[in-house]
């Protein structure tokens, strides 16, 4: 494939004519190494747990960052990945597919959670240095393709979306306060 490089003037450093696709072997190869690296230290269930919490991290620092529509737009993502996996299984058998159940998770969650977590790290800084947030989405789309891997198929969309969308830190539980001009501080 030709790409053309250029230069900026300023900086004299190469700029890749197709970011997006220069990228997709860094996302790859960075996800890749978290699955050969949890699969030896954890099973399957807690691996798929762990990229949960890869997927998790993504979508909380893309929301964090862009805001509630960025979040709601990786939300999509997730669930498009699952019908199409749906979809998929229904042509091929004929019958609708059931989801399946998010296992039990064991004593390697711990471990499997931090190799995904620090790979969807890595993939954010992939992004922070691309022109446009093609690494994000393909991270996000490897994750819950590896996810559905993981499970054998697709697991239900609340039970995913409720561990997703869990605090990753304690809430906050103390009482409202009311100002003396009526607003509330939560």
């Amino acid at each position: 494939m030709n790409e053309v490089q250029n230069h900026e003037e300023s900086t004299d450093a190469a700029i890749m004519g197709d970011d997006a696709e220069s990228m997709a072997p860094v996302v790859t190869a960075i996800l890749g190494s978290a699955i050969a690296a949890a699969l030896k230290r954890a099973g399957t269930a807690d691996v798929a747990h762990g990229v949960i919490a890869g997927l998790r991290l993504l979508r909380s620092a893309a929301e964090s960052e862009a805001g509630y529509t960025m979040g709601a737009a990786i939300d999509t993502a997730i669930r498009t990945r699952l019908l199409v996996e749906n979809l998929s299984a229904l042509r091929t058998t004929g019958s609708a597919p059931v989801p399946v159940p998010l296992p039990t998770p064991g004593p390697g969650v711990a471990i499997a959670s931090a190799i995904f977590v620090s790979a969807a790290e890595s993939c954010l800084t992939v992004n922070a240095h691309a022109e446009d947030n093609g690494p994000l989405e393909m991270a996000v789309f490897a994750f819950s393709t590896q996810l559905i891997q993981q499970l054998g198929g697709s697991p239900d969309w609340r039970d995913l979306m409720r561990e997703l969308h869990r605090p990753s830190e304690p809430r906050d539980d103390r009482p409202v306060e009311a100002l003396p001009d009526g607003n509330t501080i939560h």
